[in-house]
């Protein structure tokens, strides 16, 4: 490993084998020809996606280690690199293929809700992220963690915890632990019909300890809420399911009354 490699952006990398294997063995199933990779750092993850896939797009910050990773990997060695913030491309003019990546802590959410409301070509991403994130992402209804997050990525996308990963595989050891998650996106999330599910999830949730009669309010008339004894739940304890039953029936209930 080129730790000797300076980073101005206070990144972790992944060292472990054994983990690293597994996140690319995860992120490529069989017949994989492309990854765009977010955040490839020293190329630890990027070495072992090429031998899956044969073809990484990368985006790194950092301009001394994508200096590092053009010498390593020149042109026609399998590896296309770009420069800057992820968040400022759209990654699916690169498909058909999927995204990986040891996404920073800071911007994990971000990178994650902007795959998730436009896949693209890219059929499926794994991410190394915060545990506590990925818990999130993946908790069930009724549970602390439950909130808008979940919702979000479980309504548009099949979310799954593959496995943690101690702060020992990492050098520098971060201060809390991580997670690989793996999203598989539902196109027929995105349909017309549908339209506007996420922005009333979101105001499910504006005040987690309160009913949904308390955080609807504001949007719906009280006759409206008082016909659907759902209402008298918090949102954490309704399912993606559940919510998007409530979504339509005040929908439908809604266009009645005008």
């Amino acid at each position: 490993m080129g730790s000797a490699i300076g980073t101005k952006l206070g990144q972790h990398f992944l060292i472990s084998a054994r983990i690293l294997e597994r996140i690319a063995g995860a992120a490529c199933p069989e017949g994989t020809r492309q990854v765009v990779e977010i955040g490839p750092g020293q190329g630890a993850l990027t070495e072992r996606l090429l031998a899956h896939a044969g073809n990484v797009t990368a985006i790194e910050m950092d301009s001394a280690l994508a200096e590092h990773l053009r010498e390593r990997w020149p042109d026609g060695s399998g590896l296309s690199l770009f420069d800057g913030n992820a968040l400022n491309y759209d990654w699916t003019l690169w498909g058909p293929g999927v995204l990986a990546g040891n996404l920073p802590y800071y911007i994990a959410t971000a990178i994650i809700s902007k795959y998730l409301a436009k896949p693209g070509t890219l059929t499926q991403a794994v991410f190394l992220i915060q545990k506590e994130v990925a818990e999130r992402i993946t908790a069930k209804p009724g549970t602390r963690d439950f909130g808008y997050l979940s919702v979000e990525c479980q309504y548009l996308a099949k979310a799954e915890y593959l496995f943690s990963v101690p702060p020992g595989a990492f050098r520098p050891p971060p201060k809390v632990d991580s997670a690989v998650i793996r999203l598989t996106p539902r196109p027929q999330a995105l349909s017309p019909e549908n339209a506007g599910f996420l922005d009333f999830a979101s105001a499910c949730f504006r005040q987690k300890r309160k009913t949904l009669r308390n955080n609807l309010s504001e949007r719906y008339p009280k006759e409206q809420l008082d016909r659907l004894p759902a209402v008298s739940n918090r949102a954490e304890q309704l399912s993606v399911a559940e919510l998007l039953a409530l979504f339509h029936a005040l929908s439908v209930s809604s266009a009645a009354s005008n």
